[in-house]
């Protein structure tokens, strides 16, 4: 039992491994089925207003000669922001580096000039006004570069206006220093009046530096506090929902670019969708979108975080945003574990070091489980050539026939007269499941582990090992943990499994971080350890075996069954 409670957990492990998706709480299968229910949508533009309430505005001519970018730097970040549209060229936070060493800019550059740059405006059932805004020149009287780094730096605000007497649009973004969110507001009016619009996030977001193997691209939105992720490539149509959101926005694994409400206010109406890109390779590539609605009516504006999902920025910027990391279903575990791992790098200082010992002291704390266990399995051993003769004895009847009854009660009788358990090894290995699991989602997501140096030849604890040697170690390490565990079962096939279960393991992480290799290795050997000193000192109540005395007590025999 216990044989085959380990395939079906490493079977699950495989599934979980090679299908994450698995872990969303939601998806979008196609254009036909909503993603939350939608209530009839605000009417748009100004033409559907009463004209006392509709704002009219002069419209006069307004706009730039040529395309013009400007520059603003805060500690944080630098932006490039184009009077082309009005939008963001470039996204760079300075804390943070590429491939190549240099600051990490969220934006590509290929991705916006095929699917568009953050901030554009989008009006609906107005096509040609969409692109006409999207390539006009705006005017904007701010210097082409201006510097919020030094002390006492107050917040910058850049106007665009353009106007072409029967178009006008206007967009403000304003900078803070020491922050990750910037603000931004929209108007446009058509003829006059102003009217309803979307400004969109376009895909293209995303951490330069990550494998694209193993990045992630999704959109995500929190209503009724609840977070909604949706993996780009299950979105199949961009959908309009309506309801009230605390956010929406985009992410990969370790960034998020997030829509926020300015004031306490929840936004009314979101978008979310996807863009096609192929890669060089030629391989298709599905990146999510994200967009806000402004009404007219109401232009409250937006604040916009755009920064690391990092547990001691996002709680700064706003209440339940620390929730966008994701820990996965045991993130009740995972939370005080990556305390755990945060408090031992305060003195350690390495994060690969941070690591062996927190797997250590896990393995620790959970050995009296695999002490329970490894007993359970020595008594089942022991058991086995009872067991499998009374198998042999009914083993020609139909699985249908009445008589296979009996073959059960003997089994059941066998484990009591031995003081067996059948369950004694499976209920250890289960409650260690939710350790591992934990401490093995949050390494996945921990942004402390990108670009973080452990040893030698390992520069970045969220790349993998492009030498292969750490999971070449964790494989081998599996094979002699497998041989030194007492094994309940004779059956010829299960063992053969288990004999491919070390290359199965190595191969799935042999591209996976190096940070969660670490931790299956530093796992495996804890686990030799204990189980080298299990093998040595004998649990006493495997190697006494229960007996039944004449007058139906147990009683115990202090010869050694082996």
């Amino acid at each position: 039992m216990e044989r085959r409670l380990l395939i079906a957990f490493a079977l699950s492990f495989l599934v979980i491994m090679l299908s994450r998706s698995l872990w969303e709480p939601a998806k979008v299968p196609g254009s036909k089925v909503p993603l939350a229910p939608l209530t009839a949508p605000p009417k748009r533009n100004s033409e559907a207003l009463p004209m006392d309430q509709a704002e009219s505005v002069v419209l006069e001519s307004r706009s730039a000669g040529n395309e013009k970018t400007f520059e603003i730097e805060t500690d944080l970040h630098k932006l490039v922001v184009s009077n082309k549209g009005a939008v963001i060229k470039s996204w760079i936070l300075k804390r943070y580096r590429d491939n190549s060493g240099r600051p990490l800019d969220l934006l590509d550059g290929r991705k916006v000039e095929l699917f568009g740059a953050p901030f554009v405006v989008r009006v609906d059932r107005e096509d040609a006004v969409t692109k006409q805004l999207a390539s006009a020149l705006f005017a904007c009287e701010s210097p082409a570069r201006i510097a919020l780094s030094g002390q006492g730096s107050s917040a910058q605000t850049l106007t665009f206006d353009y106007a072409d007497g029967k178009l006008r649009a206007s967009k403000s973004i304003r900078i803070v220093p020491g922050s990750y969110k910037v603000q931004v507001s929209s108007r446009v009016w058509i003829n006059g009046r102003p009217s309803d619009h979307f400004l969109i996030w376009p895909a293209g977001f995303g951490d330069s530096a990550a494998d694209e193997r193993t990045a992630l691209h999704a959109a995500l939105y929190r209503n009724a506090q609840k977070i909604t992720r949706l993996k780009a490539d299950k979105i199949e149509a961009e959908q309009e929902i309506s309801g009230t959101f605390d956010f929406v926005g985009v992410e990969d694994q370790y960034f998020a670019a997030l829509f926020l409400p300015v004031n306490s206010e929840p936004m009314t109406r979101i978008l979310v969708g996807r863009d096609e890109n192929v890669q060089e390779s030629g391989k298709k590539q599905f990146l999510p979108s994200a967009g806000v609605w402004v009404s007219a009516q109401d232009p409250q504006g937006l604040s916009v975080f755009v920064g690391p999902k990092d547990s001691g920025v996002l709680p700064k910027v706003g209440p339940n945003l620390i929730d966008i990391i994701d820990y996965g279903w045991f993130g009740v575990v995972a939370r005080p574990l990556f305390l755990a791992l945060k408090g031992i790098y305060g003195f350690a200082r390495n994060y690969g070091v941070a690591i062996i010992i927190l797997t250590i002291l896990i393995n620790l704390a959970l050995f009296p489980l695999r002490y329970k266990s490894m007993v359970s399995a020595q008594k089942m051993q022991k058991v086995q050539p009872q067991m499998k003769a009374i198998q042999d004895k009914y083993k020609k009847l139909k699985p249908t026939d009445p008589k296979r009854q009996q073959m059960n009660t003997e089994v059941m009788a066998l484990y009591k007269q031995h003081g067996v358990n059948p369950l004694g090894g499976c209920l250890p290995m289960l409650l260690q499941m939710p350790f591992f699991l934990a401490f093995y989602n949050l390494l996945s997501v921990s942004i402390e582990l990108r670009q973080a140096p452990f040893v030698f030849w390992i520069r970045d604890l969220s790349a993998y090992d492009h030498t292969f040697i750490l999971p070449i170690l964790m494989t081998l390490s599996m094979v002699v943990s497998q041989k030194m565990t007492p094994t309940p079962s004779a059956d010829p096939v299960q063992a053969k499994m288990m004999l491919a279960m070390p290359l199965v393991f190595g191969f799935m992480l042999a591209f996976t971080s190096s940070g969660l290799v670490l931790y299956w290795l530093t796992s495996n050997l804890t686990g030799i350890g204990q189980q080298y000193f299990m093998n040595k000192y004998r649990p006493t109540a495997a190697n006494q075996p229960a007996r039944r005395g004449h007058d139906g007590k147990r009683e115990s025999t202090r010869k050694d069954s082996r």
